[in-house]
Order: C-alpha cells, then sequence, then structure tokens
C-alpha cells in the first residue's frame, strides 16, 4: 500500500497517472488555497452534486490562523457541514474512492486525505414491476441503485435490528453488495455462511449483476430448480425477512435475491395476500393446480392418447378423433417449442409489435396448423391449458424449470410411453426430495413436515393466526409474530 505523501503535487500526479487522466475526459482535477496551504480535490465528472460547490465556499474561505495545528481535524470539525465524511490513509484507497463517486481532497504537508461523499446518483424513478404486478398495494419497485433499494426497505422495517452489511465484490468493478437481515429473527448461523462466500469471491467484475452473486452463493450445479427467489418489491422482500429470510441487494441491479427459497416461495404470490382470508385461500389452491397441471397434464394426455388401452372405456372420448399427419408425440414437442418461441419473440420485438406477434402465434402456429391437418386440435388445446397454467406460477424461475421439465416428459413419452413416464416422473420427484436450499429441504414445511408452516402456505391465514410460530425451519430468538397478549 502507498502511503500518502506529505507533496500535493506527488499524491495528484499519482492518482491522475493511475486513474489515466490524461486519455480519460471524466477524470477532474481543481487546486486551491485553503487558508495559506494548497490543496487539490479530484473527482469524476457527473458524480458531484451541483450543491457541492457551498462545501468548496466554506474550504476557501478558511482563515490561515484556523490551520496551526491538526490541519485534517479541524477543517473536518469546522469547515465541511456535511455527514458523509471520512479521511484516507493510502493513495489506493483514494483512488478507489474516486471511482465510486465521492471527491477526495488532498492538502499540502498533511499524509491524509478528506474524501467527502458528495455524489448525486443517477436513478430513474420507482416504478410496479412487470413481473409482479399486484391488482392492490404500492406501486414502487425496486431500481438500480442499491442505496434506494435499502431506503424502500427500511420505509417499511422502522427496526433497530434490521441490518444491511455492504460488501465490494470484483477485482475491478468494485461492485457494491448488501446483505440484509433482521438481526434477531434470521440464523446467525446462514447469515455467517453467506457474508462468507461473498467475502470469497474473487472475479474481475459482476457483468450479471445478481445472477452472478447467485452463482456464486449457489455453486456450478445442474440442478435447474432455482434455490433463491428473485424480486423486485421492497414489500415483498420486508414481508420475507419477517419470516427469517436474507435478502442480498445488488448495486446496479433492480433484482434482489432473496434466500433461502424453497418450493413454496416460489407459488406464494403477493395477490393471494391482499385479498381476504377465502378468496386468498382459492387462489393459493388454483395457483398450486396450476402449477402441478401446467406440469403433468399435457402429459398424461399424451400418454393416454398413445396407448388408449390405459383409460376405461367410460373415458375413451378423451382420446383424439384423429392423429393428423405429424406423430402426436412429435406434434407436442414441436408445440411446446413453439410457444417458447414466441415467448423469446415477444421479449425482443417493441410493444407495439407484441400484439402482431401474439395473432402470428395464435393463426399462424396454432389455427393454420390444425386446418392444414398438421396438428390434432386437442394438442393445441392442452399445449395451450399448460402454458396458461405456466404463467400463473408467480415465480419466474421456476416456472422455466417446470417448462422444461414438462418437455423432458413429453419426449421421454413419446419414445417410451408408460416406462418413460414413470421414469421421469421418479426422477423429478427425486430432484425435489433431494434438492436443498442453503441447507433447508426443498419442500419443506411439507418434508420435513411443519403443519403450522405448511398452512401459512396453503391457505391464507389473517395475521390473527400466525401468532405461532414465524413460517420459517430455523430456530428463532424472536418467535412470535402476533404475540399472544396483543389479542386482549
Amino acid at each position: 500500500m502507498k502511503e500518502i505523501f506529505k507533496k500535493l503535487d506527488k499524491n495528484l500526479e499519482y492518482v491522475q497517472d493511475t486513474m489515466h487522466a490524461d486519455l480519460s475526459f471524466d477524470v477532474l482535477t481543481k487546486t486551491f488555497l485553503i487558508g495559506d496551504k494548497r490543496a487539490g480535490m479530484i473527482c469524476l465528472d457527473g458524480f458531484v452534486k451541483d450543491e457541492f460547490i457551498l462545501i468548496l465556499e466554506q474550504l476557501i474561505d478558511t482563515q490561515r490562523e484556523e490551520l496551526s495545528v491538526d490541519v485534517i481535524q479541524k477543517i473536518l470539525d469546522k469547515r465541511i457541514p456535511y455527514y458523509e465524511v471520512s479521511t484516507a490513509n493510502t493513495l489506493e484507497d483514494c483512488v478507489d474512492q474516486i471511482l465510486a463517486g465521492p471527491q477526495v481532497l488532498f492538502i499540502e504537508g498533511e499524509t491524509k486525505a478528506i474524501v467527502i461523499d458528495g455524489r448525486t446518483w443517477m436513478s430513474r424513478g420507482p416504478a410496479e414491476p412487470e413481473l409482479e404486478k399486484s391488482t392492490r398495494g404500492p406501486n414502487d419497485g425496486f431500481v438500480e441503485t442499491m442505496l434506494f433499494n435499502v431506503q424502500m426497505i427500511r420505509r417499511r422495517l422502522r427496526d433497530p435490528e434490521f441490518i444491511a452489511e455492504v460488501m465490494k465484490i470484483g477485482n475491478r468493478s468494485k461492485s457494491d453488495v448488501a446483505v440484509t437481515y433482521i438481526k434477531d429473527i434470521a440464523d446467525p448461523g446462514l447469515v455467517d455462511s453467506i457474508k462468507t462466500k461473498l467475502k470469497k469471491i474473487n472475479v474481475d467484475g459482476l457483468p450479471l449483476a445478481d445472477k452472478t452473486i447467485e452463482d456464486f452463493l449457489t455453486g456450478n450445479t445442474l440442478n435447474p430448480l432455482p434455490e433463491v427467489r428473485y424480486t423486485e418489491r421492497p414489500d415483498l422482500v420486508a414481508a420475507h425477512l419477517l419470516e427469517g429470510k436474507i435478502c442480498v441487494i445488488i448495486d446496479n441491479s433492480p433484482t434482489a435475491l432473496l434466500l433461502p427459497a424453497v418450493f413454496f416461495d416460489h407459488v406464494q404470490s403477493l395477490e393471494d395476500y391482499r385479498q381476504t382470508p377465502l378468496p386468498g385461500t382459492y387462489l393459493k389452491l388454483v395457483r398450486l393446480a396450476a402449477t402441478v397441471t401446467s406440469l403433468f397434464l399435457p402429459v398424461l394426455w399424451l400418454l393416454v392418447a398413445l396407448q388408449p388401452d390405459l383409460l376405461p372405456s367410460s373415458l375413451e372420448f378423451i382420446g383424439p378423433k384423429k392423429t393428423g399427419t405429424v406423430p402426436l408425440g412429435w406434434q407436442f414437442i414441436i408445440a411446446s417449442l413453439g410457444i417458447d418461441l414466441v415467448r423469446m419473440a415477444s421479449i425482443q420485438v417493441p410493444n407495439a409489435l407484441a400484439t402482431s406477434l401474439g395473432l402470428i402465434g395464435a393463426l399462424l402456429l396454432g389455427d393454420f396448423a390444425v386446418k392444414v391437418g398438421l396438428f390434432v386440435p386437442e394438442t393445441i388445446l392442452y399445449m395451450a391449458i399448460g402454458a396458461t397454467s405456466n404463467f400463473a406460477i408467480s415465480g419466474f424461475e421456476l416456472a422455466l424449470t417446470i417448462k422444461l421439465l414438462r418437455f423432458i416428459l413429453l419426449i421421454l413419452v413419446t419414445l417410451f410411453k408408460v416406462p418413460g413416464f414413470i421414469v421421469g416422473t421418479v426422477i423429478i420427484i427425486g430432484l425435489f426430495l433431494f434438492t436443498k436450499s442453503f441447507g433447508i429441504s426443498y419442500l419443506w414445511p411439507l418434508i420435513p413436515f411443519d403443519w403450522n408452516a405448511l398452512k401459512s402456505y396453503i391457505f391464507r391465514q389473517s395475521i390473527l393466526d400466525l401468532s405461532h410460530r414465524r413460517p420459517n425451519i430455523h430456530s428463532l430468538t424472536d418467535a412470535d409474530r402476533y404475540p399472544e397478549d396483543n389479542k386482549e
């Protein structure tokens, strides 16, 4: 580490050379006098607040007699009326601070530098996330600035036990990553484990921000089941923090990571909780049924269509009246690929063309394929039911996984019929049984069984019914969400 020189020009030269100020137009240097001492400030253009000029005026108005001894401390105490001010002892630290946005002040004859965080934050306004809409509730969502995202959570959790620990990750990017949790609710062992994994990350940068962090936290695995839940809603994060979860927020990303995240976390939606208990329970059960329907309904119909002898005589009407030009199994495989192509194309095209794309997918890939005899109507019907059910799954990552597992089952049934279905189903069940999300069974609270937690996932309960335990597998210091004496 290089100590700060007493010579101002040496400090400025070192920082300018390190940051290639002769090549980068946005590295700014300003020299002036503080009392009778020369001073120099270095910062990045575009990161400085307009009000920062007031701090410079205060510094320039400093009198010589004010700087007789202990210059740095006197300037901090009397001339910089600002909250976020600190000192730096090495030139490397100064460079890191400048690249992060703050301004660094060097003073002739001093071996410390003053760091003034007078940054302005470039950010869009909070808006409701496209993937997590709700008919009721707040319409704010996370933005790309980590500080603002933490502020949105603090507005909802005015609790001194709410902790937001920040660390820098990336040898070149030095991205800010915040680990947030409620100290007396979250499992301390899990919190330490997450922080340890983050500190061990040794990479140039975080080009995909949240996804890069997820890869390091979960490890290099072929398991398609999502072990973290993505969200852009601060109210959803607040609710999960109260359940003992941990939230990781990455600067430059509007998406936060919630962990651990089990299967039932991915099929929950805020929309269910915005309703009264009875309608909310209905929506929860429909959503769970949609998950099973999306995975198995098209596969089961294909199986009985390929082997009609599996159906009793009373259900013979389920089979297709005609088979079409393309073999039935391949019809489902092609239709599944067609639906995914339309979905992928809809992401790429502008909103103005999305309606046209939907018409092309429905008419050309659906209706015309039936009319010319390539597909049978039942193929389009059951794949449409499966696709619609898939859209009802709240967790986008789990929905993609369910779609992938269904596609694999369709291939196995097409090639091997009943044996393929049995083997594929056993593999899928085993995948759910043996997967863990940060040490927690993926099917918790079903396996291991915890009725108090399970009923809070399956049934929409009033807060008055959540007095016994928080829905968390860990032992908690504060286990009551609604203490019994509050009911009196």
